[in-house]
């Protein structure tokens, strides 16, 4: 059945034409000329202008779709063979479009309301779409399904929504989840670990290049060991009539002028050299890499060596999702601390290895925040510091109350700008109240809107 037409009104062809002729015009623009807030406001108008066109684009390819239009008179063959060519698209994502059409214009109305509004993004669509075909077919499960991931996308990027998404059947249908959820990670980590692979090949221009693969276990303990030595190196001591020539860098500059990538690198080669020349694995900070898992406190009190399938999985500390059977394989052989947490993360026990641990708050507060806790921000927390809230020459203490993990760059946002940061009165959260310059008002938020 074709979708119901509307009243008459302007053609919309005539419409798009004209804003089309609009949007061109302003390719000219001196952009450097613009202040601040307007190039903030052009982004963030674009992003709306983009989700916005989508839901207009849902409407007209379903009915296309419905009317089968480009078969019977344009001659592709598929309504999704015809979009790829004509978007130019990757084979195969026209047809994932056309089912984001009929979709949208069908059962998922709040989507493509979100869309309408600019809070639901084009990509964050299709995430809600896939993520809402997988529940049961239950109409009031999907449309609560619906309704979680809709309310998640106005402060979530699209990487974050694809994660609540893989968790909705918990939230809307706990009942039938358990058991297909574990077997489908364990399917997961059993086609990975086939897989997996490592290649050093060179680039042939000097260098080489490195691809590989492996399970969400192995990654966990490659990054355990890895991003403790990606710290930047300590700035060499200086005087202040040390000037460096021009085209030398600053010794006094204590930023470490390589990308993460470049320092992920670095810490690879250091660890394979220190263990040729040592056979001992590399120290930082005086403490040998751990692999922290979070675990809630129903999967504790089940026993993790005997749950079966209805145990829930546990969490790395850079929020990598782990399956009982390998947490139970690490609990055989792996070094861990395990912490139970309450009903709002708060830190019920936390368990200590029988050699000394110098920093014990530290890992409550990785436990705690996970990441950088800044609004949208998911720096891990080896690239975190503990920041004091109430400082520390105010007479703040040093204590999981009074601290909150931030990365480098929003510890010196919340030391050098208007922000501000306290913990939660209620769930002892960290959250944070934005300067009202940034045109947003100024509330405390746990996460930062996508738009205004």
């Amino acid at each position: 059945m074709s979708i119901t037409a509307e009243a008459p009104g302007p053609a919309p062809a005539g419409v798009l034409a004209e804003t089309l002729a609009a949007v061109r015009g302003l390719a000219e623009t001196l952009w450097s000329a613009r202040s601040d807030a307007e190039l903030v406001e052009v982004v963030g108008r674009v992003q709306q202008l983009t989700s916005a066109l989508a839901a207009v684009e849902a409407g007209a390819l379903a009915e296309a779709d419905a009317r089968d239009l480009a078969k019977q008179q344009l001659h592709y063959g598929s309504t999704g063979d015809w979009l790829t060519h004509t978007a130019g698209l990757r084979r195969g994502h026209g047809k994932r479009r056309v089912v984001r059409a009929r979709a949208l214009t069908g059962p998922l109305a709040r989507t493509l309301r979100g869309l309408v509004d600019g809070t639901v993004s084009p990509e964050q669509a299709d995430l809600i779409v896939s993520a809402v075909e997988d529940l049961p077919s239950g109409e009031l499960v999907r449309a609560r399904g619906e309704k979680t991931l809709v309310r998640q996308a106005a402060h979530l990027d699209a990487s974050d929504l694809a994660r609540a998404g893989r968790h909705l059947a918990e939230v809307v249908d706990p009942d039938t989840t358990d058991r297909r959820l574990e077997a489908a990670l364990a399917r997961e980590e059993r086609a990975a670990h086939h897989g997996r692979y490592l290649s050093i090949s060179t680039d042939r221009a000097g260098g080489v290049r490195l691809r590989g693969r492996g399970t969400a276990e192995d990654g966990a303990l490659l990054l355990a060991a890895l991003l403790p030595l990606t710290c930047p190196p300590p700035a060499p001591h200086t005087t202040t009539d040390q000037t460096p020539r021009k085209d030398q860098p600053d010794p006094r500059d204590h930023r470490d002028p390589r990308d993460h990538g470049a320092r992920l690198w670095d810490a690879l080669v250091g660890t394979a050299q220190h263990s040729l020349d040592t056979q001992l694995p590399p120290e930082t900070h005086a403490t040998p890499a751990r692999l922290l898992i979070t675990l809630d406190h129903h999967t504790l009190t089940t026993d993790l060596h005997t749950a079966g399938v209805n145990t829930r999985v546990g969490t790395t500390a850079d929020g990598t999702d782990l399956p009982p059977d390998t947490l139970r394989r690490l609990a055989c052989d792996a070094e861990i601390i395990p912490a139970v947490l309450g009903s709002h993360r708060e830190v019920l026990d936390l368990g200590r290895l029988r050699r000394p641990v110098t920093a014990p708050i530290w890992t409550a507060l990785v436990i705690r925040d996970r990441h950088c806790t800044f609004p949208a921000c998911h720096r891990p927390p080896l690239m975190c510091h503990a920041h004091h809230i109430v400082h520390w020459a105010d007479g703040g203490a040093t204590t999981l109350d009074n601290l909150a993990l931030l990365c480098g760059h929003h510890h010196r946002t919340i030391h050098h700008t208007p922000w501000e940061i306290r913990l939660n009165p209620t769930d002892r959260q960290p959250e944070f109240k934005p300067p009202s310059t940034l045109g947003t008002t100024p509330e405390w938020i746990r996460y930062r809107p996508r738009t205004r």
